[in-house]
């Protein structure tokens, strides 16, 4: 039987659309229906009119039933609880009905960011006060969804679940759609006029829900960010990437970099980076490249293809620190400097500037490309050894560091190219300044997402031409850095991609969109759009299959990392582990539905494989703990993976080698499994 409800204080009033075409419920809040809802994008706390993160909410309706939409700003994620064990702990989307039942005061449907929901009927007992009755009602049906911006909750709760018949138009109901926020201990609800007087459970107060027959159906589908135009009006003169050709466990070969070119000239790049330590063999010195290197030879017919595109081969090679695969080689071991276990050559040793001398000759005499990188880069091991303490006595290791310097300046120099190097070292050790040739261009690398970039001046105001450098880590770095770069005057933007370990090219595709951007345009103001953006840029206009899911689940993934905790463990968060499913679910979907470009499809195969591989190790390596029969799943889903990469590694790559770094991933799932 109805209950007659009558409030003594006015409440305000929601028009509850109703709309022809059900929503998908998947929680992406994408169908048609919700275009023209009516949202309400003011919240509210008891104590405060703005709570700490932003919030929206919708309902619709038709015969079947009531649906609920929220959208929850959360810039990090990771703050979101969202635990098995605990989950009336959890953050949580709720959803306070009353249809006018006589015996209940009304049913609180709670949706956290896993996407379970938890429902209790308020019943009025014999005090005539409500108690709370945890209950099943059959056939709610909830998905919740992670986005770059927050998270987002999509419900349909049967009119039949409640008990009532469908509510016809002008019926009227009451509610309240509030958000429990665990990080900001703080309970937010709609606020439907200015001031609501109305309270979170307050079932007296809750705002009235009007239904109406006017539809909120649209006829086209919602409007996705992501097919505007990419920028592509450069910046900078050199725009492109250095790969690391030595210390990953993936030395892709030169017909791989060469068959990927137009990929790369697509994005807008110009220059690459081939970064050597020990993987290429020159005539002059060979016995230090294992079985599988580049020779001199192939690198110049990456080169010539790469000039055949416009694009530019920079070709790099270590000359002072970072030479491990070189000096603990038995035939070069005696030119280490002391102490630095083979990292570093000796600045004095006569047979560093010969062996030095003859391979940066031999790069530069064939090379096309103005410019040789000689990298000495963290190269702190200056005057240690006795030989070093009696030639440079007194000098201070910036003088010795400069000495190098100007040795392999004239080297290059005598063949008619610019010497690129880091810059750290320089900044580490200023003296090395004092009559350094200005020709000289400085590669200034910056891997975090900063306020300012105040060395890019300084490099500047000394008169040296900048290179501005990222890193892929954080796919925000070269947007602010570009824009500083920018504003220096920089004569190029380059991100580096160093030693990976497992992971394909294709992972990174959210970096290389990032250079791509911010080689050509100002920082976005919005990332998640971004990432929709970006989407469409790498694999193409997603159609039915796409609608910028793919890049709103990548910025999630992206947002639920950012924990403020070590990597290991972010990745162990039920927050990071449902975003890569969710990635893993919209990647499989463009694919399987062939909505992916065909210079896009491996880059997304390989991201699939990544998340993958990454997301097992998660899961083995979770404090919490397996349950029983999960460490075999996860052992027979890793040696499924295996056979796949090892057969995209060996297409790829397959230098012998690098193969143990290759499985370092699988070696730590069997560990942790078998521990």
């Amino acid at each position: 039987m109805p209950r007659a409800r009558r409030s003594l204080v006015p409440v305000p009033e929601y028009r509850v659309m109703r709309c022809p075409s059900p929503p998908a419920v998947d929680g992406w809040l994408d169908s048609p229906c919700w275009r023209d809802a009516n949202w309400v994008d003011r919240f509210a706390t008891e104590s405060v009119d703005t709570p700490a993160r932003p919030a929206r909410a919708a309902m619709l309706w038709d015969e079947t039933a009531l649906y609920v939409a929220m959208k929850l700003g959360e810039p990090r994620l990771a703050r979101i609880r969202a635990a098995e064990d605990a989950p009336e702990e959890n953050d949580n989307a709720e959803i306070l009905i009353d249809p006018g039942l006589e015996d209940t005061e009304y049913y609180f449907i709670g949706v956290d960011a896993r996407g379970v929901a938890r429902t209790f009927r308020i019943v009025l007992d014999n005090f005539g006060t409500g108690g709370w009755r945890e209950i099943v009602l059959p056939d709610i049906r909830a998905a919740a969804r992670l986005a770059g911006d927050g998270w987002q909750v999509e419900a349909a709760i049967p009119h039949a679940s409640l008990g009532v018949p469908p509510p016809g138009e002008g019926a009227l109901w009451h509610g309240n759609l509030c958000r429990n926020d665990r990080a900001a201990d703080s309970r937010a609800f709609w606020a439907l006029s200015e001031d609501p007087a109305y309270a979170y459970l307050e079932q007296m107060l809750f705002p009235a829900l009007r239904f109406c027959e006017a539809s909120a159906a649209a006829t086209v589908a919602i409007h996705v960010p992501g097919h505007e135009p990419w920028p592509s009006r450069p910046r900078f003169g050199l725009r492109g990437f250095m790969h690391d050709t030595s210390r990953g466990s993936i030395v892709y070969t030169p017909d791989y970099w060469i068959s990927r070119l137009p990929k790369f000239r697509d994005l807008g790049f110009n220059a690459i980076l081939t970064y050597f330590e020990n993987h290429l063999r020159y005539q002059s010195h060979s016995s230090f490249a294992p079985e599988g290197s580049w020779t001199v030879d192939d690198l110049l017919r990456y080169q010539a293809e790469a000039a055949r595109l416009g694009m530019d081969l920079i070709p790099s090679q270590t000359s002072l620190g970072h030479c491990p695969g070189i000096l603990n080689h038995p035939d070069y071991r005696h030119l280490a400097e002391e102490g630095s276990d083979g990292y570093q050559f000796c600045a004095s040793h006569p047979g560093t500037q010969e062996m030095l001398a003859a391979m940066f000759d031999e790069l530069a005499a064939g090379s096309s490309s103005p410019y040789v990188m000689i990298n000495a880069d963290e190269s702190s091991f200056l005057g240690d050894c006795p030989r070093c303490r009696e030639r440079f006595a007194g000098w201070p290791r910036g003088h010795i560091l400069r000495q190098h310097l100007l040795f392999l300046h004239g080297v290059l120099h005598a063949r008619g190219k610019r010497m690129m190097m880091w810059d750290d070292m320089l900044w580490l050790y200023p003296e090395a300044l004092e009559d350094l040739p200005r020709d000289i261009i400085l590669l200034d690398w910056h891997y975090g997402h900063e306020r300012h970039y105040p060395s890019l001046a300084a490099w500047r105001g000394l008169g040296f031409d900048v290179v501005a450098c990222s890193g892929m880590y954080d796919v925000r770095n070269p947007f602010r850095l570009g824009d500083h770069a920018c504003q220096q005057g920089a004569m190029g933007l380059i991100s580096t991609l160093w030693e990976e370990h497992s992971l394909f090219i294709g992972h990174y595709w959210q970096h290389f969109a990032a250079l791509s951007w911010a080689a050509h345009a100002e920082a976005p103001d919005d990332l998640e759009n971004w990432y929709r953006r970006a989407e469409a840029r790498v694999f193409g206009p997603g159609g039915q299959a796409g609608e910028g899911r793919l890049g709103r689940s990548a910025a999630a993934l992206f947002n639920a990392s950012r924990s403020g905790y070590r990597r290991p463990q972010a990745s162990h968060s039920a927050l990071w582990q449902k975003a890569a499913r969710q990635f893993i679910e919209t990647a499989w979907t463009r694919l399987d539905a062939g909505a992916v470009s065909d210079l896009g499809r491996e880059w997304l195969e390989e991201a699939l494989y990544a998340r993958r591989l990454l997301l097992l190790r998660a899961r083995a390596e979770d404090p919490a703990g397996l349950a029983e029969g999960e460490p075999r799943m996860i052992a027979n889903e890793a040696a499924s993976l295996k056979v796949e990469g090892l057969a995209r590694w060996k297409a790829q790559s397959g230098m012998p080698s690098q193969r143990e770094a290759f499985l370092e991933h699988y070696e730590a799932i069997e560990k942790s499994v078998n521990s």
